[in-house]
């Protein structure tokens, strides 16, 4: 969390080739996946001093020529970064403004970012191969990995042993994971989340009814702490948007809050409020209404709130022009069958189709319900495809669902009970998911699960066996559990990377 360099490697081919420009001509910026050659809504120079590496001179290689002079970067009266010159032989140094529009200006021609894509994750080493080609400037991204990545554990304090929030770290190349070290005692913390820059980290504690918010670790090894804001009764879950707001779903007391984000990661003024009355009472868990998940749509312009007690996902819209969150007007709620439970919902990757899908993981019936979405839509967004259970067929046991990662052609999904991890073949063009296998979740009371930035380990939080599992990642999405490459800690429930 604290400000680090990022990599970034930006090599113009043809541009010493005298390829043919026009002065001050808007030139269109595409970003395209190097491998795939689909376009990235992804990529975003951010607000870091960068620096990267380039070949030597003389390189063989046609994609990376060398470069010949410098570029620099200034920030103009109106917040507009401009690049002006040609790049060096074998660096390129620059600052960037991340929430203004990005300017090139290179060999004389313009190239203009209407408005910042969105962030990549951090520790994320990525290099840019920029082509010209007539008056087009095409750029093709590739992504790298520091070999070591931190991750935040939240836990269950009291009888478990644990105090508050954890770190380890994870080597990628090697598959270990460190021995947790405490950086914030508060009592049970059970969810985490980063900001959009992932500068600040964010947890609710059950127990205090409270929301925390964190910057980095200071001289003394603990996070430090930023402020607090109340919350209703047994926070559960908490996200925060790129649009810098931060949302919490309290499960006590069926209720969701949401803030705005200042800019030096304290949490502000609240943006909205709403209680939830309805209970389906379909079981016994639904009595009463109990709010368990809330989850921004990609463009931030809905909030999703799933309520475990009333068997709805309800939906909020954004006010035009402010922070402020509403219920939809013809469509405030998604109704799902009698005894479903939702817990959590997740959209996919950001896909270029006008729809996408929902998914919608219900705990009590151990299923996931699929939806399109279409984000334009002002009356029914959301229209029922399918629902597929988690648990493999035949087993009759006692099992709840807790969490789902969603990915472009892979979804895994956690069973507590059957202590399995679900993993389900995604078809992008229909969202309709196909059961693959079940595998063992290294523990008991599988609770939570995270992806390590690049795909190839995943984290599984097992409460019930006070241990974080460690597990490789194949290439068709296949979990191999890693013998003794986990960590031991007391009710491990939630699990992110920095």
């Amino acid at each position: 969390m604290n400000r680090q360099v990022w990599i970034l490697g930006i090599i113009a081919a043809g541009l010493l080739a005298g390829c043919s420009t026009t002065k001050n001509k808007k030139i269109t910026l595409t970003v395209r996946n190097h491998e795939t050659g689909e376009p990235m809504a992804d990529v975003r120079v951010g607000q870091y001093r960068l620096s990267g590496a380039f070949p030597a001179p003389g390189s063989r290689n046609p994609s990376f020529p060398s470069m010949t002079q410098i570029a620099t970067a200034q920030t103009d009266k109106a917040g507009t970064v401009a690049f002006r010159g040609v790049l060096r032989e074998n660096a390129f140094d620059v600052h960037v403004n991340a929430r203004s529009p990005i300017r090139f200006d290179l060999n004389g021609d313009n190239v203009v970012y209407d408005r910042p894509p969105a962030p990549l994750p951090k520790n994320r080493e990525t290099t840019l191969v920029i082509h010209y080609r007539g008056r087009d400037l095409c750029v093709n991204a590739s992504q790298g990995y520091l070999d070591e990545q931190t991750a935040y554990i939240g836990t269950y304090t009291g009888d478990s042993g644990s105090k508050g929030i954890y770190r380890i770290r994870v080597n990628r190349p090697k598959g270990t994971v460190s021995k947790p070290e405490l950086v914030a005692e508060i009592p049970n913390p059970s969810f985490l989340a980063f900001d959009r820059d992932r500068e600040y980290l964010y947890a609710v504690s059950e127990s205090s009814k409270k929301v925390f918010a964190y910057a980095g670790v200071n001289g003394d090894g603990m996070l430090t702490l930023l402020n607090e804001a109340e919350t209703g009764a047994g926070p559960c879950h908490v996200v925060c948007h790129h649009t810098n707001l931060l949302a919490v779903a309290d499960y006590g007391g069926g209720s969701i809050g949401a803030w705005i984000l200042e800019g030096d990661g304290r949490i502000g003024g609240q943006a909205a409020f709403f209680q939830n009355t309805h209970a389906s009472k379909a079981t016994g868990r639904q009595q009463q209404p109990h709010a368990h998940g809330v989850t921004f749509s990609p463009s931030g312009n809905r909030l999703l709130v799933p309520d475990l007690g009333a068997d709805r996902v309800y939906v909020y819209e954004q006010y035009a022009a402010s922070s402020g969150y509403k219920p939809n007007e013809t469509a405030p709620w998604i109704e799902l069958p009698p005894g479903r439970g939702p817990r959590h919902v997740a959209f996919p990757q950001w896909t270029q189709s006008e729809q996408r899908d929902l998914y919608v993981l219900n705990e009590l019936s151990n299923t996931i319900s699929v939806f399109k979405y279409d984000y334009d839509a002002h009356q029914k967004a959301f229209t029922f495809v399918e629902e597929v259970s988690t648990l493999p067929e035949g087993f009759e046991g006692q099992s709840t669902a807790a969490e789902l990662i969603v990915r472009e052609k892979t979804v895994y999904a956690t069973n507590r009970g059957h202590d399995s991890i679900a993993r389900f073949q995604r078809d992008p063009e229909t969202g309709r998911l196909t059961l693959l296998d079940c595998t063992p979740c290294g523990g008991k009371g599988p609770r939570h699960l995270s992806l390590m930035p690049g795909g190839l380990w995943m984290l599984v939080a097992n409460q019930q066996s006070n241990n974080i599992a460690l597990f490789s990642i194949g290439g068709n999405g296949a979990l191999t559990l890693v013998p003794d490459g986990g960590v031991d800690i007391g009710a491990p429930v939630c699990v992110v990377f920095e």
